[in-house]
């Protein structure tokens, strides 16, 4: 009984924790844009389900699509820490439980997170693959318990020592290892926006990116410049944000056309740079670089330098894929007027105010002590 307690638990802290960084993610500003984000999304959505022609690529693509949610969600918690190995050493078997009972819970989780994704599909799979409600329930049903075997499959590959052998040994130090990993990647998306207590960033040096840091642009004026941009590249967590959110606007440029792709456009371009701004301020607690000899002004023209190459990228591309798949030169400069615009207005004067107000907090609370 002890040990159901300590599942039931740690799996209720963990969601207490989430809620409580949530409310710091979904700000007043994020939340607006996701409105609008999603809005925009379910009209799209429903454009190409009322257009889409019913050929073999668009059945494979919906295939393809269906198949790839198998990969979203995959990793199995255990809820096992540290210590329990060693706390546990004399009951094995409690541990075990505890470590059951986790594997049955992603399980569930993963398997209810399947349905949702498929249930979502379903107007594009009346459509495109059958008509039949009997045979679009199978399918679902199938989906979600390949994707529970899978996650079944994979907690036990990874904790047992060898599966070929046939003992049923576990590798603690393993699991352990295991949910630190899924822990890291679920609080690295939380330390974009707050400072999660313990999150240590991934670091890598990223060998192709350093002549690209070496010539970048205004770094010899502002002594800033070159430290944030080497972090953007050798830290995981804002190279992830920027290519995810990219890729996605790729995905808005194929499903959506006209005012409609450059109003999602404008939406995505909001949330990267928001989800970038706390680049402004990752090195407050590391090097204490509130203490350099810098003026505001200069940490607001670093951030803007250390950007704009990059969100100068990401716009032309989307700018010019949609476009392109649209035939339209007025669609391609319409989304290049939209973005010019509005990053102007986010990146001279948005993010100017909350780097000001967020040096200027700092440097009252540590010197009028």
């Amino acid at each position: 009984m002890a040990i159901d307690h300590l599942f039931k638990e740690r799996w209720q802290r963990e969601w207490r924790q989430y809620s409580k960084y949530l409310r710091y993610v979904f700000n007043d500003h994020a939340m607006l844009a996701l409105l609008f984000l999603l809005g925009a999304a379910g009209l799209a959505y429903r454009q190409l389900w009322e257009n889409a022609p019913v050929t073999f690529w668009t059945r494979s693509l919906l295939l393809l699509v269906l198949l790839l949610t198998l990969a979203l969600f995959k990793t199995p918690a255990s809820f096992v820490k540290g210590a329990d190995p060693v706390f546990f050493m004399g009951n094995e078997g409690a541990l075990r439980r505890l470590f059951h009972q986790a594997t049955i819970y992603s399980v569930i989780v993963n398997g209810v997170i399947q349905l949702i994704l498929t249930v979502l599909l379903w107007p594009m799979m009346f459509r495109l693959l059958t008509p039949k409600f009997v045979t679009m329930l199978l399918v679902t049903i199938a989906l979600m318990a390949v994707k529970m075997l899978f996650i079944f499959m994979k907690d036990r590959r990874t904790t047992l020592f060898d599966t070929t052998v046939g003992n049923n040994l576990i590798d603690w130090r393993a699991v352990v290892a295991a949910e630190d990993k899924r822990q890291a990647a679920i609080l690295s998306f939380f330390n974009l926006f707050i400072d999660v207590p313990g999150m240590k960033p991934a670091v890598r040096r990223q060998r192709w990116a350093d002549r690209l840091i070496g010539h970048w642009p205004n770094q010899s004026r502002n002594p800033l410049v070159r430290l944030l941009v080497t972090t953007f590249v050798r830290q995981g967590q804002y190279w992830d944000v920027w290519g995810r959110l990219s890729l996605i606007g790729l995905l808005v440029a194929f499903v959506t056309t006209g005012w409609l792709q450059t109003v999602l456009f404008v939406i995505l371009f909001y949330l990267l740079v928001l989800q970038l701004l706390p680049l402004a301020s990752a090195h407050q607690s590391l090097v204490f670089d509130h203490l350099y000899p810098v003026t505001v002004a200069q940490r607001q023209q670093a951030f803007r330098n250390a950007l704009i190459p990059w969100l100068a990228l990401t716009g032309l591309i989307w700018s010019i894929v949609g476009g392109v798949l649209a035939g339209s030169v007025t669609l391609l400069l319409q989304n290049v007027i939209g973005l010019v615009v509005v990053g102007g207005i986010l990146l001279f004067w948005y993010t100017n105010r909350i780097i000001a107000n967020t040096f200027r907090r700092r440097n009252s609370r540590a010197f009028t002590k």
